[in-house]
């Protein structure tokens, strides 16, 4: 598989048709974790399944979404994700930043070092000035993993997305090429 950006412990790569069935019983496996700070699946749909897989993959690598499977270099087994949405070029050159790490991979540093990667290739590779990540002031995990990225609280929006079925207020956290380099 062709790695995006490797780290000392993870490799970034676009997700591909054969990452199915790795990609979703990870998902599957984590969601209690992750449930709590995730837009709840539509009614009638299932979010593992092959459309949803389908979706996931149409916009994996387009101008205005990068999403990235984060793979241990040891055996490139799916350990987390993180990706770009909402890239917008031109005057604004920013984007929002969306992870997870899978449940069985949590506090290795995987993660981390996938998000710091992304963060990177936003900055260097796509050209961006800002990008931005909106986080649920409970979840304490998120704010500071970006905290530790140099990441800044710029405000606080209140019912700013429909997480777990309702609107929830989220802290916007945000990291400038500048303050990055």
């Amino acid at each position: 598989m062709h790695a995006l950006a490797r780290g000392s412990t993870v490799f970034l790569r676009h997700p591909t048709l054969t990452d199915h069935a790795e990609l979703m019983e990870l998902r599957r496996a984590s969601w209690e974790l992750h449930g709590p700070w995730e837009p709840a699946p539509e009614t009638d749909t299932d979010p593992f399944g092959p459309a949803a897989f389908e979706s996931f993959l149409a916009s994996a690598d387009t101008t205005s979404s990068q999403k990235h499977l984060v793979c241990r270099n040891a055996d490139g087994a799916i350990v987390s994700y993180v990706g770009l949405s909402q890239i917008f070029m031109g005057p604004f050159c920013s984007a929002y930043l969306g992870y997870w790490t899978g449940e069985p991979f949590v506090r290795r540093g995987y993660g981390g070092e996938g998000v710091a990667l992304c963060v990177e290739r936003a900055f260097t590779r796509l050209g961006l000035h800002r990008v931005e990540a909106n986080i649920i002031p409970g979840n304490r995990a998120s704010i500071a993993l970006v905290r530790r990225l140099g990441f800044k609280r710029e405000g606080y929006s209140p019912r700013y997305l429909k997480i777990a079925g309702r609107w929830q207020d989220h802290e916007r956290w945000a990291l400038t090429v500048e303050d990055w380099r």
